[in-house]
Parts: structure tokens; C-alpha cells; sequence
């Protein structure tokens, strides 16, 4: 072996002790975060968190109901106004605007939007949709989540279906089927895994923000399923009781974070399971 081979298996060597420890330095605070919730929530997981209303402050007992279904309102509707129009948005800048001006400077603003403090998104939801009707509502905050996820949606999209090749196209379109055809029956369909997992990180993304919320939907002590009003909802409740003086909200608290985190592996788990039964390898 020459003084050069020993020297770039020397450089390798040391590369992959650094990557492997840095692996291992964030899968053991990954570890870490994930034990700690678990270890401080599953004592508080129970029917009651989910079936009963928050006690009086003080007073033992109660659950998160209200925060709960808040919770989910506002991250349904926020996917349904935010996936489609990043899925659009996505598939015009891939397909139609592919190689322009025009969508490059979209990319652009797209990856400025993801990385913009969301707090930013939420008073500018509340200086269009809070002040000028004098109260929160969770129209307000479900719109400020759907603005949050757009980026995400859009450049997964753009990207997934750019690395489909040209020539499946070109083979539909030799065939005789309209570009919208293509779009979905072809180019969507080789990109469809990818599409999803930008869905799945996005959902994830906002159902943890608690500061737009702040700005927007605000809480609400109680059960409530109208959206023009001030809506409960499990981020905004967790910061409040983890903030709070009593041993019982901190306690709801790690639950509740505890709850969020497993809901989100389910749905993860699921679509992939889903992706995989439809679209994989038989």
C-alpha cells in the first residue's frame, strides 16, 4: 500500500467515525426528548383527557377536550385550503412554467416562506382577519396554518414531479391523451410518494405551532365547534398550562405533547402504508 492509499484510507476512516458519531449524537437526543415525554405523559393519557373539559384552574381533574377537537378543526381545514392549492401551485411551476423566469422567482419565494418565523404569518393573518372584525376566530388561525404549509406542499410538489422523466410524458402524449391526462394519471402517479411525504411534513409542521395561533384563533376555555369565535387548541393549551403554576396542567401538559407526537407517527406510518399498498411493488 502506497503513502497515498494509507493516506485516503486514513481520510475515509475519519470521515465516517465523524458521521456516525454525529449520527449517534442526534439519535440520542432524539431518544432522549421522545423517553422524557413518554416517561412524564402516558401517567396523564387516559379517557378522561379525552372525553372531559378542563377542570377550574386549581382543581384536580378535567381533560382537554375542548383543546382536542380545536386542534383537529383547525388542522382539517387548514389542510384543505392550504395541500390543494400547494399541489396547484407545485404542478403549474413543474409543468406548465417549467424553465421560466416566472418560476424560478416562485422557488425562490417559496424557500424565503419556509424559513420566515411563523410568527410573522400570524399577525399578518390577524392584521387582515382579527382586527378588522374586532375579535379572534379560527377561520383566522385554520388560514394562517394553511399559509404555513403552502411552501412545504408547493416545492415537494414541484420537485417530485421534475424528477419524473420527460419521456413518460412524451409516451402518453403519442398516445393521444391531453397534458391534463398526463398530469394525472401518469406524471402524478410517479410522483405520488413524494407529493404525500410533503403532505405528511407539512401537517406535521403546523401541528405543532403554537405562535400564529396566538395571533389568530387565540383559546378558548371551553368546548366549542364554532369557528367564527375563539377556538381552543392543543399547542396554545400545552404553552399555557406548561407556563401555568399547577402541578395538574403540567401534567395535562405532557400529555397532551405526548398525544401530539404519537398522533403524528400514526398518520405518518399510515399514509406510508397506504402509499405502499396502492402504488408499491406487488
Amino acid at each position: 500500500m502506497t503513502a497515498r492509499e494509507r493516506i485516503r484510507k486514513l481520510e475515509n476512516i475519519s470521515a465516517l467515525s465523524l458521521s456516525t458519531l454525529a449520527a449517534l449524537f442526534g439519535l440520542f437526543w432524539l431518544v432522549f426528548i421522545l423517553g422524557d415525554v413518554l416517561i412524564k405523559g402516558v401517567g396523564a393519557v387516559g379517557p378522561a383527557l379525552f372525553l372531559h373539559d378542563p377542570a377550574p384552574p386549581g382543581t384536580p381533574g378535567g381533560g382537554l377536550r375542548n383543546a382536542f377537537v380545536g386542534q383537529l378543526l383547525l388542522t382539517l381545514f387548514a389542510t384543505v385550503l392550504g395541500v390543494p392549492v400547494g399541489v396547484l401551485g407545485g404542478t403549474f411551476l413543474a409543468e406548465y412554467a417549467r424553465g421560466k423566469r416566472f418560476a424560478h422567482y416562485v422557488s425562490v419565494l417559496s424557500d424565503i416562506m419556509l424559513s420566515v418565523p411563523t410568527i410573522v404569518v400570524g399577525t399578518f393573518i390577524y392584521a387582515i382577519m382579527v382586527k378588522p372584525l374586532h375579535h379572534f376566530n379560527g377561520w383566522a388561525g385554520a388560514v394562517a396554518l394553511a399559509i404555513i404549509m403552502i411552501p412545504v406542499v408547493l416545492r415537494t410538489t414541484e420537485n417530485m414531479l421534475s424528477l419524473v422523466p420527460w419521456t413518460l410524458r412524451e409516451a402518453a402524449f403519442a398516445l393521444g391523451a391531453p397534458y391534463y391526462k398526463v398530469i394525472v394519471q401518469v406524471v402524478y402517479r410517479g410522483a405520488i410518494t413524494g407529493i404525500f411525504t410533503g403532505v405528511l411534513l407539512s401537517i406535521a409542521r403546523v401541528a405543532g405551532e403554537t405562535a400564529p395561533l396566538l395571533f389568530t384563533s387565540f383559546n378558548n376555555s371551553f368546548y366549542s365547534l364554532n369557528m367564527n369565535q375563539p377556538i381552543a387548541s392543543l399547542t396554545v393549551t400545552i404553552f399555557q398550562y406548561a407556563m401555568g403554576p399547577y402541578d395538574d396542567w403540567h401534567r395535562l401538559a405532557w400529555a397532551a405533547g405526548l398525544v401530539i407526537t404519537l398522533a403524528i407517527l400514526a398518520v405518518t406510518v399510515a399514509g406510508r402504508i397506504a402509499i405502499r399498498y396502492k402504488y408499491g411493488k406487488k
